[in-house]
């Protein structure tokens, strides 16, 4: 019992020492050393310029804040907005870069999501159980008969959503109709999802026997059949 109390007394002494030394963290890193806003603002030009990344620059905002609270709370607010002054165009012109920045990070980001795409569809395509040459026109046949049919159905629910808006409008916009064609308009982008869903399933049938086969699947539309007429002279 003892050596359990003794435990448990040294796991809070030891979280304790954690949240303070979490706090005294926290606390150095928000605190500056200032020298004159001239110089310190050149500082922050120095560290804005060594900035490759939104996350940086962030950083270089976050120290800009920090000096002008230093100014403020051994100056006064005079010296604090004087810094600021020196500071602000340096970060405007900053700003400029984060906005390129962020859209490289974002570019860079939407490539490395389609390589993981293209990844996890391979790895789909080479585990899948493909059977012969017809079960694969088989399915991409049958995939096609729905995506068909579910089209049909999406041109349907386009055509009422068209007709419900007319309506509406003839009907002075009352707050009934307008949430039937919200409901509508789900149904809409559901059906759209259900079809790029059954089309994806194609691709993916399509990339497997690409794969697995070492060559595209053709499938051959049968011939339509022409009827002869003969003329009776």
């Amino acid at each position: 019992m003892k050596k359990s109390r003794k435990s448990r007394f040294m796991l809070a002494c030891g979280y304790v020492a954690f949240v303070v030394l979490l706090l005294l963290g926290t606390r150095c890193e928000s605190r500056v050393h200032i020298t004159t806003p001239e110089r310190d603002a050149k500082h922050i030009a120095e560290m804005a310029e060594l900035a490759h990344s939104e996350a940086e620059l962030k950083a270089v905002e976050k120290m800009r804040a920090n000096y002008e609270q230093a100014y403020r709370k051994s100056y006064g607010g005079a010296k604090a907005l004087y810094f600021r002054s020196l500071v602000d165009p340096i970060l405007d012109a900053a700003g400029d870069r984060r906005e390129v920045y962020a859209a490289e990070e974002a570019y860079l980001a939407a490539q490395q999501g389609a390589f993981s795409d293209k990844l996890r569809d391979m790895d789909k395509a080479w585990t899948m159980e493909l059977g012969s040459d017809a079960d694969v026109v088989a399915t991409i046949e049958r995939n096609d008969a729905t995506i068909e049919a579910k089209n049909a159905e999406l041109a349907t629910l386009i055509a009422e959503n068209e007709q419900l808006a007319v309506d509406i409008i003839e009907a002075g916009y009352p707050e009934d109709m307008l949430n039937k064609i919200g409901e509508l308009e789900a149904k809409i982008e559901s059906k759209r999802e259900e079809i790029a869903d059954v089309e994806y399933a194609n691709e993916i049938v399509r990339l497997a026997y690409r794969l697995q086969r070492g060559e595209e699947l053709v499938i051959v539309e049968p011939e339509a059949e022409i009827e002869v007429v003969e003329e009776v002279m």
